[in-house]
């Protein structure tokens, strides 16, 4: 006799059906899918086998039963439009105007040499650019257009010359000072924590110097009286010397 547990057999809701000339109750079953139903009049075999064999997908319950033509349809695939990225708009560069061109013109009346055929001390292209708010290129435009060249200014190159070393090393020693900055707030916790051990180990240290032991106290009374009695011997003896003749 087999030990094996019997197989569950699913319920399925019983609907009275025309079968024959008569109405008999059937099980019956609807597919989850397209809602088509079934019916399984009393055959003999269990619900569960009667409706495989006609081919349906039968589940635990109502939501999984699956009809044969449902299974044979594939499913549909959803497909999903994706938006196409938008292409940022570009501003065109604004165009150098006529109030702009009078402006720059009235600058550099003021700060070129015709006479040099260069800027005077400290001006340059990009300097009058950053005064008036525009574009180098549209200075160096009117300037080429209407004064000169740019030329060199030597107070300014001499300047640049003698400057540029030290300004590298000034940066040099700023990032220098910036990474034992960062090193230091490294090391900062570990030194205060070396500090109070310090501290600590100290404040034991003294503790144990001012609270010796009774034992220690006593030893020292004990030796010191020793040395005087070894110190009054001599003359106790003589004396008993002295009394015995």
């Amino acid at each position: 006799m087999s030990n094996s547990p019997a197989k569950m057999q699913r319920r399925f809701p019983r609907e009275a059906i025309q079968y024959g000339d008569k109405r008999i109750p059937a099980a019956k079953i609807e597919c989850s899918k397209c809602g088509s139903v079934a019916y399984h009049p009393d055959t003999g075999l269990n619900d569960d086998d009667y409706f495989r064999k006609k081919g349906w997908r039968v589940g635990r319950g109502p939501a999984a039963d699956v009809c044969s033509e449902c299974q044979k349809r594939r499913p549909e695939l959803k497909v999903v439009q994706m938006e196409q990225p938008q292409t940022p708009k570009v501003e065109p560069p604004r165009e150098m105007g006529r109030e702009d061109r009078r402006i720059i013109t009235d600058k550099l009346d003021e700060v070129y040499d015709d006479k040099a055929g260069s800027y005077k001390a400290p001006w340059t292209d990009a300097a009058v650019g950053r005064d008036l708010g525009v574009p180098r290129a549209w200075v160096s435009e009117v300037r080429e257009q209407f004064f000169g060249p740019e030329g060199g200014n030597p107070e300014f190159d001499a300047f640049i010359e003698q400057a540029a070393p030290i300004i590298a090393e000034m940066k040099n020693m700023a990032n220098s000072l910036r990474i034992q900055s960062e090193r230091f707030k490294e090391l900062e916790p570990r030194i205060s924590e070396i500090e109070r051990m310090g501290r600590r180990i100290e404040r034991e240290l003294a503790a144990k110097r001012h609270s010796r032991p009774d034992w220690h106290r006593k030893r020292l009374q004990i030796t010191s009286s020793r040395r005087t009695a070894l110190a009054t011997m001599p003359g106790l003896l003589a004396q008993l010397d002295g009394d015995t003749a």
